[in-house]
């Protein structure tokens, strides 16, 4: 190949390979953009959605008619799937939980594994968040760290009793139990890229109320 030719085709490349990066770093920033505004958007409405039945349940604002009380009331923006928010303060995660697993879900939110007990029954409620977003923080995740799951009208405590790393297809972490636990899985390592091998598994027990 000619001096000339070989040039033009490496600037070819290098012009290819400029484009897919500006698309690459696009998509993310969009993405993020979009887990953003879902988990403000999300925490807004679930905050007036808790600030309104609290004042229900001590009487300071009237039951709402049926002429109000629709989907769009009291809070517009309220995603019907959104179960609560997730808050481990000492490594300060706080997300809003959202019920299924799947890739939209996980996109925006820590998610509920369907089959696993909901928030307040007794059994294992496994939730499940990605490594590079809402569960980064799980490294730094030690015994005894206070969680708390909150929806609208309660608040369950727990405590971190156990933290381990399992194989991707090791499912049993996600069995029922007799107990009320949380279940948090994300992948592991937390720096590998692509997927990942194995699973970061924390499980913590409800406190008595």
């Amino acid at each position: 190949m000619k001096r000339p030719v070989r040039a033009r085709w490496l600037r070819r490349a290098e012009v290819a390979l400029w484009v897919l990066g500006v698309w690459l770093l696009g998509g993310a920033v969009v993405s993020l953009a979009g887990t953003r505004i879902y988990q403000a958007r999300q925490g807004r409405a679930f905050s007036v959605l808790e600030r309104t039945t609290a004042a229900r349940a001590a009487g300071l604002e009237p039951a709402p008619s049926p002429a109000t009380s629709g989907p769009s009331a009291p809070a517009p923006d309220a995603d019907p799937l959104v179960l609560g928010r997730l808050e481990i303060p000492r490594i300060g995660v706080s997300a809003i939980v959202r019920d299924g697993d799947d890739d939209a879900t996980l996109a925006v939110a820590v998610g509920r594994v369907p089959g696993t007990a909901r928030p307040g029954e007794r059994g294992n409620m496994a939730l499940a968040g990605h490594r590079d977003s809402f569960f980064r923080a799980l490294r730094n995740v030690e015994l005894d760290d206070a969680v708390s799951f909150q929806t609208v009208g309660r608040r369950y405590e727990y405590r971190v009793d156990n933290i381990e790393i399992v194989g991707a297809d090791e499912t049993r972490v996600l069995d029922p139990t007799d107990d009320p636990v949380l279940t948090l899985v994300t992948c592991y390592p937390f720096e590998f890229v692509g997927h990942a091998p194995k699973r970061f598994i924390v499980r913590a027990s409800r406190l008595s109320r």
